[in-house]
């Protein structure tokens, strides 16, 4: 009697999600455009180009997955540290900006499957100290506030200096206020080839997972994401 009680209330809690998210008004209404996040200081993946617009393989990629819903797409530049919450209160529904897929952010966020294979990594001045994991006690390494890169230095006891924009931390490294930087190996590949040979990078340090991070009420654009990557994600 008592399984029975439990399995019908299982089945009443399921029909009220899926009556609530029948009526979400992002869902409903077609006419309604799809609020797309990104972090447009992340060439080549989102940055902003001499007009201004925010542009990139990321803004690409979510223009693909609002054509496959038949919606209109609103871009929206924000920092890295506002994206989850955004999705979260439901006041955004998609984010593409290289956004590891990790345990802790699936309790507040939906993912994608991965479209992109990363990793973390050191970027140095040529003509400065070669940074090793077992030196960053001594070492004045810059990361992203609040990205993966943060998390893992201090897991392995470093106190990094912390930015919101990943190029305030290549201007200090280079102006010598930093000896190293520590981010995505394709972000700082770019910028080692931008740096005329002043700059180095050393190999990843981690293996990463990019996701694209969805409201949990908005199943639609994930079903979308996944059909899109699964499309191959460069087209």
């Amino acid at each position: 009697m008592r399984t029975f009680a439990l399995l019908a209330l299982v089945a009443i809690v399921g029909c009220s999600d899926r009556e609530r998210q029948a009526v979400d008004p992002r869902i409903a209404d077609a006419s309604r455009p799809l609020v797309f996040l990104t972090h447009p200081m992340d060439p080549p993946f989102s940055y902003r180009d001499a007009s201004g617009e925010i542009v990139g393989m990321s803004v690409d990629m979510a223009r693909r997955i609002a054509a496959k819903m038949d919606r209109k797409l609103v871009v929206e530049g924000v920092d890295f540290a506002d994206i989850l919450p955004r999705l979260k209160a439901g006041t955004a529904d998609l984010s593409i900006a290289t956004i590891t897929i990790t345990d802790a952010r699936r309790l507040d966020v939906n993912f994608s499957d991965p479209y992109a294979i990363g990793g973390a990594c050191f970027l140095y001045k040529k003509d400065g100290v070669k940074p090793r994991m077992s030196q960053l006690a001594s070492l004045r390494i810059g990361v992203e506030a609040d990205a993966v890169e943060d998390i893992y230095l201090c897991r392995h006891g470093c106190d990094p200096m912390r930015y919101s924009v990943l190029d305030d931390a290549i201007a200090d490294l280079e102006g010598g206020k930093l000896d190293a930087v520590f981010f995505g190996i394709q972000q700082l590949e770019a910028r080692a080839k931008e740096s005329n040979g002043r700059f180095v990078v050393l190999p990843p340090e981690t293996r990463d997972f990019y996701g694209v991070a969805v409201d949990k009420r908005r199943p639609d654009v994930l079903a979308a994401a996944n059909a899109v990557i699964a499309e191959g994600v460069a087209k």
